[in-house]
């Protein structure tokens, strides 16, 4: 393809639309043809550069470009992969050790890497662990302080090289890459209490759907607090039930939005710089901040060209550009009303995402662990747009993994478009001059609704449509599209930080790390935590996730067809069919007073066999879940993935009596009692049957188990438990052809 046919192809796709979005103005479009030029020029070979100057007095005659808006210089953009060290990890349990590895940085060139380390939950990484020279050759880093069944967050800095941006002194480059890497890291049992607000007109619509969404976020081990209201309840309303929730119940850590719910405005910014976008942004962190001080007292800001940007003392809208303080919930919202591009009604576009959601959570899609990235803005004097694909990815799919598309593919993500798109790609990233329903070089808000990319999280960056509470916005477009994506957010201002996920964290989790990641100093560029190359637009109230926050990048197959029953007043009996994942472990199983409520863990250890009894279940109607696990293996490690809980329900009561063939005439003999080790059991069968004689500890984990067909007389026998841990222990002794019945009560025994 000629470059004159390529530049004609990127002009023609940025303008064929624009009687489509009539109610915005000819500059923005203008101002998204210069920055095209400019990104063209600066990626084109040097004797092509001259046949852009060439074609430059087309562009005034015919669009009125202003040549001053089009930097023709050399050296003031970068690949902005230079921006993002791509971090991955390979792990040993012994002796423990992990290899930290990244793709080389020139970008300068670098004058040092140094590497940090510090635990997930603290904030500050402290001293470097190493600093090294730097040298084109050091890609990798290990790290033999470690210990197995652990994890742990890397922080990678190369820099100190020079560059020409003046808004970065002291001049010197500065590339980051974060990751948080494990050896067999621990499975996440209990992610915390969930407050799930559906608006009304999609209870009733949508009640099949949303009861199966209340499961799946039960079965990955969140409560779950509902509350239905109207569209019309106000945001002060919503937020001071929030908080009710927040001081009453323990441990409550997320917020989830169904439907268009009142969305409260704040502050007086323009996140994508356009002056006449200044003014309140949609600001759903104001529902997820438990202390901060929030006032509509103060700001006036009436320049702006929308007048849902406006904000005035009294009107309702906040007064809050940044986030008053740390944010203590996450926050999400999926919200697919007005939305006219689809002809589906908002309540079929639910239906449908949360159809999708659904399916992937039980692992029964076909998407690759992979992204595409389409990048059509370049970095602006080192603000990397696309780094925040580059830096994320890298730990969660490995930076092989990840596909550039070129002007060619101009809707790269969508179905039927791009080269190898079978099996979907797990993550997107898309950038260019924007409105509120248009991405350049990425599509329109109607694009998604013939051809939808089969992806499950997307992030794009372009002008106006991180202000998503307008019609037809493109941020909310993916979601609405059939089969959705599942998540989308607004990246690069600020700059988002999801390694997390890679161990099992969920979506929500990264977006709160984001919004909170809190600043060094006066510094509008580098953060504490998460500092990298220039990070403008942290701590903005504007920073928000559509989608599903309780969703991880690895699920398992679940178990299927679980009963539950009660063969004696002791006993309560779990059988389950395993999961047809390949690599199950084992399973764990949770018991809970209500359907929602919080779940505790009964198995200390995980069951190899698909049974469990719980001899521990007082009287009353009582929830139990089984879960399967896996050793997940992942660019940052490995660790235990546990698949979504089944759940299921019985109503124990102790005027139940063991069901017995024979009564308690088995003369059943169990000594010594406690015993140090060895057990003799003996008991006779007076009428030849197949039994099942089984032993199981206090959890409810199989000891020992032994079937004897037509057994008939005498049973007599020494089990050796010395290998088994000190504690009680239960035998039971049961017909081979069903559990629901035993030939003599559970009897207990005690192991020193």
């Amino acid at each position: 393809m000629s470059f004159e046919h390529l530049l004609f192809i990127v002009i023609n796709n940025r303008f064929k639309h624009i009687s489509h979005s009539h109610r915005f103005q000819t500059p923005i479009y203008v101002n998204m043809l210069c920055r095209n030029i400019n990104q063209a020029t600066h990626s084109a070979p040097f004797h092509k550069r001259a046949r852009i100057i060439h074609w430059l007095p087309v562009f005034v005659l015919f669009f009125g470009v202003n040549l001053s808006n089009v930097i023709l210089a050399q050296g003031t953009d970068i690949d902005q992969q230079q921006i993002a060290v791509q971090l991955s990890a390979v792990v040993q349990v012994s002796p423990p050790k992990i290899t930290l590895r990244w793709k080389d940085i020139t970008w300068g060139p670098p004058a040092y890497t140094k590497i940090y380390r510090k635990a997930k939950n603290t904030s500050s990484w402290g001293n470097y662990l190493d600093s090294l020279p730097y040298t084109s050759s050091l890609t990798s880093y290990e790290d033999l302080n470690v210990v197995a069944d652990s994890a742990y967050e890397y922080r990678v800095t190369i820099g100190g090289g020079y560059t020409s941006c003046p808004l970065n002194a002291p001049n010197q480059t500065n590339s980051g890459g974060y990751i948080y890497a494990g050896i067999n890291a621990p499975a996440i049992h209990r992610r915390g209490a969930l407050i799930l607000l559906v608006e009304n007109n999609l209870s009733d619509s949508c009640a099949s759907e949303i009861k199966t969404l209340m499961d799946d976020i039960r079965g990955d081990g969140w409560q779950i607090i509902r509350h239905n209201f109207s569209k019309t309840m106000t945001d002060v309303s919503i937020k001071s039930a929030i908080l009710n929730d927040y001081t009453t119940h323990t441990n409550v850590k997320a917020v989830l939005i169904l439907g268009h719910l009142a969305v409260p405005y704040s502050g007086d910014i323009k996140p994508d710089a356009h002056p006449e976008h200044q003014g309140a942004w949609p600001a759903d962190v104001f529902y997820a901040d438990m202390d901060g001080e929030w006032t509509d007292t103060s700001v006036t800001s009436i320049n702006g060209t929308y007048a849902a940007n406006h904000n005035i003392p009294g009107d309702g809208k906040w007064d809050q550009s940044i986030i008053p303080s740390a944010l203590e919930l996450q926050i999400s919202r999926i919200d697919l009303s007005d939305m006219p591009a689809f002809s589906s009604s908002e309540v079929q576009l639910m239906k449908n995402y949360l159809a999708k959601d659904h399916a992937y959570k039980m692992h029964s899609i076909n998407i690759r662990h992979r992204g595409a990235l389409n990048d059509a803005l370049p970095a602006n004097c080192g603000e990397g747009y696309s780094a925040n694909a580059y830096r994320n990815w890298a730990p969660l799919i490995g930076k092989d993994s990840i596909t550039v598309s070129g002007y060619e593919y101009l809707i790269p993500f969508m179905a039927g478009t791009y080269p190898g798109s079978a099996g979907g790609y797990q993550w997107v990233y898309g950038s260019g001059g924007g409105t509120f329903d248009h991405c350049a070089g990425i599509g329109y808000t109607s694009d998604f609704v013939g051809k939808p990319n089969n992806s499950i999280f997307s992030m794009y960056f372009g002008s106006y449509f991180g202000d998503w509470n307008v019609q037809n916005n493109f941020l909310r477009a993916p979601l609405c599209q059939n089969p959705p994506t599942l998540t989308n957010c607004w990246v690069s201002r600020p700059n988002w930080f999801f390694h997390h996920m890679a161990l099992g964290e969920n979506i929500g989790y990264s977006t709160r790390l984001t919004q909170n990641n809190r600043k060094l100093s006066q510094d509008p560029f580098q953060d504490t935590t998460y500092s990298v190359f220039q990070n403008r637009s942290s701590l903005l109230v504007s920073v928000a996730l559509m989608g599903d926050l309780t969703l991880r990048t690895d699920y398992i197959k679940p178990i299927s067809n679980l009963v539950i029953s009660t063969p004696s007043n002791n006993d309560v009996l779990l059988q389950w069919a395993a999961s047809a994942e390949t690599g199950v472990l084992g399973y764990y199983v949770y018991r809970a007073d209500s359907a929602y409520g919080d779940y505790q863990l009964l198995t200390g250890t995980m069951l190899s066999s698909s049974t469990y009894h719980d001899l521990s279940a007082t009287d009353g109607l009582k929830y139990y879940m089984v879960r399967p696990v896996k050793l997940q293996t992942t660019p940052s490690g490995t660790y235990y993935n546990l698949g979504i809980g089944i759940t299921d329900s019985i109503n124990i009561s102790s005027t139940v009596s063991a069901i017995e063939d024979e009564g308690s005439s088995l003369g059943l003999s169990v000594y010594p009692n406690p015993s140090s080790g060895h057990i003799n059991i003996n008991f006779t069968i007076q009428k030849s049957q197949n039994i099942i004689v089984e032993i199981i500890d206090i959890q409810g984990k199989t000891i020992f188990m032994e079937k004897t067909n037509q057994f008939q007389g005498e049973y007599s026998r020494n089990i050796d438990l010395s290998n088994e841990h000190n504690g009680i222990y239960c035998l039971l002794i049961y017909p081979a052809h069903t559990r629901l019945s035993y030939l003599h009560p559970p009897h207990f025994f005690e192991k020193l």
